[in-house]
């Protein structure tokens, strides 16, 4: 057989293999996944970037912060000489929820290893928590104080001269936000219109007070969808999408029950315009980045319980607030008290802080 021969059956043997195992490897591993998330990291690419994370972790962070935090990343790989090598020293695959640790070798010889959770989502991997040195990490190091510590915040800031303290803030970026563009939305916000306007001006209706209580003037960030569950997120653009779940629009409720979904809905409402105003603050030497976290959703609770007594003057309506934030103001994979998630415990004892300061004198 002449060597020309040889070549042509070779690349008709490779063309058969490569087209049989065509999608094969389509899905990355957990660890490739961070592997190449580093390296669109390194490269600058912020937006693929972002594109690693799942929606829970975008939602508790935002993307604009999501974004900063990339591009800084970036920035600081440049400055320490690059990527030298990764290399993985764990990966756990239970289902769908994987944990990675990786070590990163830098330029300049520095060495630093970072535990990643990654959950699927529609089929791929993604990243859910980020920690650095060892896996424990990931969970709060003292969530038994995080009560405490927040409503010493509260009191320190004197919440509850909530309005006052307000103005004191930067203004939200649903504040900001231009006329929705339905091409950005999620899909799953984009194909569940709130379609009819009489429902949909009782529910614009209904989330203004909190958007005025904020100093906003419009509503144009204000996205609503049907959904199976009460819920917000914030969105790209300042936007925050909100359904108030699929029982609304199964038929009339009884006027009661309409006040008490409302009451509850603007404290999701709530929840997610403070998210855009209070920051994540920076771990200390005692506290995690989950620390931090935890910290900053009970921070996003009290002033969410301090505003609906500001508007709805129900405190009834934090008790039932409490357990449906519980089940449904988190990601589906993360289990309460884990990854800077609050308990049921943490969310009823904050919200019955707010309750306590709002009719303190």
């Amino acid at each position: 057989m002449n060597v020309l021969l040889k070549k042509a059956m070779a690349i008709v043997t490779l063309l058969a293999v490569l087209q049989l195992c065509a999608g094969c490897n389509s899905v990355l591993s957990p660890s490739k996944t961070i592997e190449t998330l580093y390296r669109t990291v390194e490269r600058g690419d912020t937006a693929h970037a972002a594109a690693f994370f799942s929606s829970g972790f975008i939602s508790r962070q935002g993307i604009d912060s999501l974004k900063r935090d990339i591009s800084n990343s970036s920035l600081e790989i440049k400055d320490h000489g690059g990527i030298k090598s990764l290399r993985t020293l764990k990966e756990d695959v239970v289902g769908d929820v994987a944990e990675v640790s990786i070590e990163v070798t830098r330029g300049n010889g520095d060495v630093v290893t970072v535990q990643y959770r990654l959950i699927k989502e529609q089929g791929e991997w993604k990243i859910d928590a980020v920690a650095l040195g060892s896996s424990d990490a990931i969970d709060p190091s003292h969530p038994e104080n995080a009560v405490e510590d927040v409503v010493k915040w509260a009191h320190e800031a004197d919440l509850k001269k909530l309005q006052v303290w307000v103005k004191s803030q930067s203004s939200p970026a649903i504040c900001k936000a231009s006329a929705i563009d339905r091409s950005k939305l999620p899909d799953e916000v984009k194909y569940h219109d709130v379609d009819d306007s009489s429902t949909r001006a009782k529910l614009t209706i209904a989330l203004q007070p909190v958007l005025k209580l904020v100093g906003c003037v419009n509503t144009d960030g204000l996205v609503l969808y049907r959904g199976l569950n009460m819920y917000a997120g914030n969105l790209d653009g300042g936007w925050i999408a909100v359904t108030p779940g699929e029982s609304y629009f199964t038929g009339t409720p009884p006027d009661e029950r309409i006040f008490h979904e409302l009451g509850k809905l603007r404290i999701f409402f709530a929840r997610e315009v403070f998210r855009q105003i209070v920051p994540i603050d920076p771990p200390s030497a005692a506290l995690n980045q989950a620390d931090m976290l935890l910290r900053r959703d009970l921070k996003l609770d009290y002033l969410a319980g301090l505003a609906s007594l500001e508007i709805d003057r129900g405190p009834d309506i934090l008790d039932r607030a409490a357990l449906d934030l519980d089940l449904y103001a988190k990601p589906v994979s993360i289990k309460s008290g884990t990854q800077g998630v609050p308990t049921l415990d943490q969310i009823q004892n904050i919200f019955g802080a707010a309750k306590q300061d709002q009719h303190t004198p």
